[in-house]
């Protein structure tokens, strides 16, 4: 079975701004997506938040760039973020809010993972949470 995984933001930050040492296991995360391997979502956040993040490190053109190729890219789907995914983040046991919206959308479409470096932060998440390296791992 072709698991469905949540792409945390970092993840793909990684890759829109070859962040080292974690860009190498980011795009072969992205590369299995692309070659089927799973299938990939990510959250309406993290459109917003991959915006705000290349510009500030890169320039406006290569954020909308960043942001129009996610949106075209029909191997990934968008997870909306509506009151009660918000209310489930606000009163989950997670401390960090944005990790929690990610766990609750995740956990809303009945994910199988989330794919992130900071597996720390979803210690409570619904759904488990797994580093890119352990992805790929498990995709062999």
């Amino acid at each position: 079975m072709i698991p469905n995984v949540l792409i945390d933001t970092n993840v793909i930050l990684d890759v829109f701004l070859e962040r080292e040492p974690h860009y190498t296991n980011s795009k072969n995360v992205l590369y299995q997506l692309d070659d089927g391997n799973f299938h990939g979502f990510i959250t309406a956040t993290t459109v917003v938040n991959i915006f705000y993040h290349v510009e500030k490190y890169r320039d406006s053109e290569t954020a909308f760039s960043s942001v129009k190729h996610l949106l075209t890219n029909s191997d990934i789907v968008v997870l909306g973020v509506d009151k009660y995914v918000l209310m489930t983040a606000l009163d989950s046991k997670m401390t960090d809010f944005e990790d929690a919206v990610q766990a609750s959308s995740a956990d809303f479409a009945e994910l199988d993972f989330i794919v992130t470096r900071n597996q720390r932060d979803f210690h409570h998440s619904p759904i488990p949470a797994v580093s890119p390296e352990r992805l790929l791992e498990m995709l062999k």
